[in-house]
């Protein structure tokens, strides 16, 4: 099994949408659903990383949170605030961590693969806390598995007498073995 962080999966994903605001804002103040459809640079168009680029285009809405239809700086910080404590859904973290890096694709894959078991609290939505937890049940039952317990009903009780001379009538000495 992938080594599960979700410290590390959130990051790389809140990263990834920073990054691409901050490229698609080139030096403005805010962004419009226009502008992130039609940047005016041709060079930032095909910088910015068309799969954020997109998830701004759907998201405009809810991230936008004040409603005036522009992405300002705070906006993105309320947004992303919002995913870190109450987490992602399954379509969030397809979109956002679809395009990292290839130890990032195979920790998404588990955890996507894994959403339902992850979701423990099953509000639709996994949070770094739930994917650590999930990493570390998994952890319990890789060890448990590989040292199953010794059930005790299976053990034996050899005793064994010891005489101290052929003379000696009760000097006895016994001795338990447990195996």
């Amino acid at each position: 099994m992938a080594n599960l962080l979700g410290t590390s999966l959130f990051t790389g994903a809140i990263s990834g949408l920073n990054s691409n605001y901050l490229l698609l804002l080139n030096g403005k103040d805010s962004l419009t659903m226009e502008s992130i459809l039609n940047p005016e640079n041709e060079s930032i168009r095909y910088t910015v990383n068309q799969t954020f680029r997109s998830y701004m285009m759907t998201n405009f809405n809810q991230i936008d949170m004040d409603g005036d239809g522009k992405l300002n700086v705070s906006d993105i910080n309320n947004y992303v605030t919002k995913l870190k404590t109450q987490g992602m859904t399954y379509n969030e973290l397809s979109q956002l961590c679809a395009n990292g890096s290839s130890s990032m694709s195979s920790l998404l894959d588990t955890v996507l693969s894994n959403f339902t078991q992850i979701d423990t609290n099953h509000d639709g939505r996994i949070t770094q806390g739930e994917i650590n937890a999930y990493r570390i049940n998994e952890q319990i039952k890789d060890v448990k598995n590989k040292y199953p317990k010794i059930n005790p009903t299976q053990m034996s009780m050899f005793y064994e007498s010891k005489v101290d001379s052929p003379d000696s009538t009760s000097s006895k000495e016994d001795k338990v073995f447990n195996t």
